[in-house]
């Protein structure tokens, strides 16, 4: 079930956990079933607590997940890497997306061809280019989620 699970409290009162992230920030509520008369009913609730709270949420793209910089980058241009293999001793630039699928794309720029500087430079345009080729679609895959978010985007549109 989309952003909920049952779990049990250590003193052994059961209740439902909605917890879900957007944009870097988590968000999540608790919902023990003592307090609303059962399983099923504290359930509902948590259903209905998740919606409205993502109905308001802005729904992360395909492109904004691709732009997000990454704690690991160290050239401070998401999708551009520097790597060094046995064929490109003095190493190569690569820029790399992913798109729908899990399937990747990638354009390297040798150091040795096109020196350290101008590698990157292509690395960064080659990245531009990938990323004006993607979807601008909604970067969900839950049913419960794009459900959710066609909804939110149907009211955003009619306002």
């Amino acid at each position: 079930m989309y952003a909920i699970q049952h779990e049990q409290h250590e003193m052994g009162t059961w209740y439902w956990r909605v917890s879900y992230s957007r944009h870097g920030k988590r968000s999540g509520r608790c919902f023990y079933e003592p307090k609303y008369g059962g399983s099923a009913k504290a359930l509902k609730a948590a259903k209905a607590w998740r919606d409205e709270q993502l109905s308001k949420e802005k729904v992360v793209t395909l492109v904004d997940f691709c732009q997000m910089k990454r704690t690991n980058n160290r050239s401070g241009v998401p999708g551009v890497h520097f790597r060094v293999s046995e064929r490109q001793p003095m190493g190569f630039w690569q820029a790399k997306i992913t798109v729908a699928g899990g399937k990747s794309r990638n354009r390297s720029f040798s150091v040795r061809a096109y020196g350290r500087r101008r590698a990157y430079k292509m690395a960064v345009a080659a990245r531009e280019e990938m990323l004006a080729r993607v979807a601008d679609r909604p970067y969900l895959y839950d049913s419960t989620a794009l459900r959710l978010a066609r909804e939110a985007n149907g009211k955003r549109s009619a306002v």
